[in-house]
């Protein structure tokens, strides 16, 4: 079998430059730890507030009727996949990304039990719109975590002998 050194792999050389070049990217960035579901949180709060019917035509486009709700959906959606891209670059460690956005999950799922039991002021979060975005929220929480531990192992097993 044959091993690979890792210090003199140029596989080793082109993922620290790759690696320094991402983690050189990301650090710049003020907002770098903030999951993408507060932000959506913060529209969904911010739609619930202007629309008194969700389910009312927003956007009309020939034959096409769209929803805040559905439109909100799709942004979720999109923003679930883009969440993925953050954690999904093998040899750097996204561990506390990963982490929050399981957090903001979580946040989701509390909100959501929370309106449904009829606590006050947070009944907006009792119904079908927000708990499909707990689902989007917490599907995504856990293939970003699943996601990171894979690009991980990957980096950790280069050079193993076994």
């Amino acid at each position: 079998m044959a091993r690979i050194a890792a210090r003199g792999s140029d596989g080793a050389r082109a993922n620290d430059a790759s690696a320094a070049y991402l983690t050189g990217a990301e650090s710049g960035r003020p907002f770098k730890y903030v999951p993408g579901f507060a932000y959506i949180l913060v529209l969904y709060v911010a739609g619930k507030l202007m629309f008194p019917d969700p389910r009312a035509t927003l956007v009309q486009w020939g034959e096409y009727h769209l929803s805040w709700v559905e439109v909100l959906m799709v942004g979720a959606t999109m923003m679930a996949m883009a969440e993925q891209l953050r954690v999904s670059h093998p040899g750097i460690d996204n561990t506390i990304e990963a982490i929050l956005m399981a957090a903001m999950a979580v946040v989701q799922v509390l909100l959501f039990a929370l309106g449904a039991a009829g606590v006050r002021n947070l009944d907006i979060f009792n119904n079908t719109e927000f708990l499909m975005l707990t689902v989007i929220s917490a599907t995504q929480a856990i293939v970003a975590i699943m996601i990171n531990a894979r690009t991980l192992r990957r980096t950790i097993g280069v050079g193993d002998s076994s």
